[in-house]
C-alpha cells in the first residue's frame, strides 16, 4: 500500500478522549480493553508509572489502532481464514527499568513504551504458535489493514532449535485529534537480521534447522 494520511472516525463509546479516566478496564473496542496490551503473555504491567492523565489518553489512543487490528482476527466478524486460531499479545506496553531513559535509539522498547508497537503471536488449537499460518496472517494484514510498519519476525533461539514466528506491528503516532499517517512498510527478519524489505519472505521449518 502507498503512504496515506487519514482522519480516523472513532466510536465515541471507545474513544479514550471521552472516558472519565484511563485504566486497565478502559474499553478500546468490542471485547478489547487496555488490559490486553499491558505487558504481554505472563508478564503484565500496570499504568501506575504514568502519572500524567494526558499521557494515558495518548497511550490508549494508540492501542485503539491495535485493537482494531486484533479484531480482524479475534472478533466474531473476523475473516474465517483464521477461525481456528487466536491472536495473542506477547509484548505490549514496555515499562522502563529504574534509571532507564528511553529514546528513539532504543528501537522496539521505545516504540512499545509509547503504545506504538505490539508483538503478536498466532496460536492454533493445539496451543502452539502456528508458524505457517503466521505468514498467512502477515499477508492478510498487508492486504487488508494499514500500519506504519509490519515486521514478520522469525527466529530459532529456542534451546531445541525449533522455529518461532511473531509479527511486530507498529502503528503511526496519533496526532490530535485522530490524524494518522500510514507508511505501510513491511520487513522480514530472521534471528534479528533483516532478510528482505518491502516484501514478505516465508521461512520454513526445514530452512531454519538446516
Amino acid at each position: 500500500m502507498a503512504v496515506s494520511t487519514v482522519d480516523l472516525l472513532v466510536d465515541a463509546k471507545y474513544n479514550p478522549v471521552f472516558q472519565d479516566s484511563i485504566t486497565s478496564k478502559t474499553k478500546l473496542a468490542p471485547g478489547i480493553s487496555m488490559a490486553k496490551f499491558l505487558g504481554g503473555d505472563n508478564d503484565p504491567v500496570t499504568l501506575t508509572h504514568i502519572t500524567d492523565d494526558d499521557q494515558k489518553v495518548l497511550l490508549a489512543k494508540q492501542y485503539v489502532l491495535h485493537a482494531e487490528a486484533m479484531r480482524t482476527i479475534n472478533s466474531k466478524d473476523a475473516t474465517k481464514e483464521f477461525k481456528d486460531f487466536r491472536l495473542q499479545v506477547v509484548e505490549g506496553l514496555y515499562r522502563a527499568e529504574e534509571g532507564e531513559n528511553l529514546d528513539v535509539s532504543d528501537g522496539l522498547n521505545y516504540l512499545m513504551s509509547r503504545g506504538l508497537a505490539v508483538v503478536y503471536e498466532l496460536i492454533g488449537l493445539d496451543g502452539k504458535i502456528a508458524i505457517e499460518k503466521t505468514f498467512d496472517l502477515a499477508v492478510y494484514w498487508k492486504d487488508n489493514i494499514q500500519f506504519d510498519k509490519m515486521i514478520l519476525d522469525y527466529d530459532n533461539y529456542n534451546p531445541d532449535n525449533t522455529l518461532n514466528a511473531q509479527i511486530i506491528l507498529v502503528m503511526p503516532e496519533v496526532i490530535s485529534p485522530w490524524t494518522v499517517t500510514f507508511n505501510n512498510n513491511i520487513e522480514t527478519r530472521y534471528n534479528n537480521i533483516n532478510q528482505v524489505t518491502n516484501e514478505l519472505l516465508e521461512v520454513l521449518r526445514t530452512t531454519a534447522s538446516a
